[in-house]
């Protein structure tokens, strides 16, 4: 920014500001009119009446067009330069008219000097309160006609002139100095408000982004939640059991859908506050590429898609997050294979290597045969809750913040997340992190839906504050014909235990009133029939700060919801073994 770029928006506030003074200017031209008739110098106040308003009207002038237009469209030399010669030409007169009537030796009319020096000094800083240029140039002339006044005096040799030209260097002084301060509490009050703005604007992006996603999230899940009310109507009517396992199945797909939209959400805003956290195990890299591959061949097999999946010679563990890395991974592979048309191929390389300090930097791309990204939707690619564009929302649907958690992972593992394409040429993404080797393990793989075949009936006391829930917890546990016992609330639950001895209680942590954790730690102490009977706790929040909460209550085990069929039968069987 130029010099007079610089200068214009501090015309504009002095525009402003001389415009409020005007009646003052006038006034202040009309008394030393005055001065100079009642004087003696009755020959000067035509003169001095032509060259004030003269001065008067071409400042006004020159300033008129700061006052109606924005600064960044005066920014031109012409304007700025008439601007700044309107105030210097105003005070250059009015300091030699204070100069004049100084210089006569009139005691009245040196007060009267003083006094109208003083006040166009003030006036001069409230308006050049912005700049220094702007305040130099309107007290230049005043400072020069207080230092000229002991010359000019009409008796050089008065006893009273050395007390005078201090009093005028005092005067200088005391005008720079409140000048400097006024000055420095308008750059502060300036900024207080442009922060104040930007806060303000922040506030209102905020509110817009939650009501777009908001917008967003209501109208992606109306899909998965027609599927599932549709497909239960269908179960319920029982007219066509042959579809029964296709419906059910699209149950599923629905609530894997919904699962999905919630953890992103949940994900995003866990990151956003600053509270996710990550995990550190032993993997395998080599079985993390084969199963990845397996879980997406169905998906580009019911395409039409060619999938390649680059596979390792031999087995190579790291330490590291594998729960999130693949996270990442399929968030790249579902929009691959989403974008992607049929015919195409979708493919995941891997690239290693080992630096000197033994930590292996790992470069995973996944590449399609999409429509590839524009450079404009290039440039939010990563911004939740933005798509592409309005046509790939349309399209392809989504809440637009799968690649933003993605990115956000990769950077809490210290690594990047990075994306290069030409439009119609597809596109690919390339998740570069270097992690610690590791120690080969026992790893361990889910086990089917299916209930572990129990020696006895089981007695479970399910404790949920929610009917749907326990309804639904009824239902998964109906294979097992368990003796299923129901509480509503964390008291109910401890009147029941205190009366019937149980094998196994399933309990929801977050319940009103007596929560899980407090029930749990209350069975615990109580010293009664189920003070030692193992109690597992379920929750939607998984947050290690909550599980290891559920730990120290007394809960032996712990599951998020929703609750997978197959992780609550390996967690009975745990508790039955235990």
């Amino acid at each position: 920014m130029n010099w007079y770029a610089r200068m214009a928006p501090h015309l504009a506030l002095a525009a402003r500001e001389r415009l409020k003074q005007t009646p003052v200017r006038v006034t202040m031209g009309l008394l030393i009119a005055w001065v100079f008739w009642v004087g003696g110098l009755g020959h000067l106040v035509a003169p001095w009446l032509v060259i004030s308003t003269a001065v008067q009207i071409y400042e006004y002038a020159a300033m008129e067009p700061y006052r109606r237009r924005p600064s960044a469209e005066l920014e031109a030399p012409a304007y700025v330069l008439a601007a700044l010669s309107g105030a210097g030409l105003f005070s250059v007169a009015f300091a030699i008219a204070i100069g004049v009537m100084w210089s006569q030796g009139d005691q009245v009319m040196a007060a009267i000097a003083v006094m109208a020096i003083a006040g166009t000094l003030v006036s001069n800083m409230v308006s050049g309160i912005g700049s220094q240029t702007l305040f130099l140039i309107g007290a230049l002339p005043y400072f020069t006609t207080l230092f000229a006044m002991p010359v000019i005096a009409p008796d050089p040799r008065s006893p009273a002139l050395p007390p005078l030209i201090g009093s005028v260097v005092l005067l200088v002084v005391a005008v720079t100095v409140i000048w400097s301060r006024l000055k420095s509490s308008r750059a502060q009050e300036l900024a207080a408000l442009a922060e104040a703005q930007n806060r303000l604007d922040q506030a209102q992006q905020a509110m817009a982004d939650r009501a777009a996603m908001a917008a967003i999230v209501s109208h992606e899940l109306r899909t998965p939640v027609s599927a599932i009310l549709a497909g239960a109507h269908v179960i319920r009517q029982g007219r066509s059991p042959e579809t029964t396992p296709e419906t059910a199945q699209l149950i599923m797909d629905a609530g894997r859908l919904m699962t999905g939209m919630l953890n992103d959400l949940l994900d995003h805003s866990k990151i956003e506050a600053r509270g996710m956290t990550l995990e550190v195990q032993d993997f395998d890299l080599s079985t993390f590429l084969t199963e990845t591959g397996r879980f997406w061949a169905a998906a580009a097999e019911e395409k039409g898609l060619a999938l390649h999946v680059a596979t390792l010679s031999e087995a190579l563990w790291l330490k590291g997050d594998p729960f999130r890395l693949r996270q990442i991974v399929n968030n790249l592979m579902s929009n691959a294979v989403k974008f992607t048309p049929r015919g195409g191929a979708v493919s995941l390389n891997v690239t290693t290597r080992t630096g000197a300090d033994g930590r292996v930097d790992l470069v995973l791309e996944v590449a399609d045969q999409g429509p590839g990204i524009p450079p404009d939707a290039m440039a939010r690619l990563f911004t939740p809750f933005a798509q592409g564009s309005a046509q790939v929302a349309r399209t392809y649907g989504g809440t637009g913040l799968g690649l933003t958690v993605s990115r956000d992972l990769a950077r809490l593992m210290g690594g990047e997340l990075t994306a290069r394409s030409v439009a119609g040429e597809g596109a690919i993404f390339e998740l570069a992190i270097t992690l610690s080797p590791g120690v080969a393990t026992i790893e361990h793989h889910e086990t089917a839906a299916t209930p572990t075949e129990q020696s006895r009936r089981l007695r479970i006391l399910a404790v949920d504050d929610h009917e749907i829930n326990r309804r639904t917890l009824a239902l998964v546990l109906s294979p097992l014909d368990a003796d299923l016992s129901m509480a509503s609330d964390g008291l109910s639950a401890l009147e029941l235990l205190a009366m019937q001895a149980f094998d196994v209680v399933l309990m929801d942590v977050n319940m009103p009133g007596l929560d899980g954790n407090e029930t749990t730690r209350r069975l615990r102490a109580s010293g009664g029939l189920n003070a030692a009977t193992p109690v597992i706790g379920f929750s939607a929040g998984s947050e290690a700060e909550q599980v290891a909460a559920s730990r120290a209550a007394g809960m032996t085990d712990w599951l998020a919801k929703p609750l997978e069929p197959s992780r609550l039968y390996d967690a009975l069987d745990r508790a039955v073994k235990g």
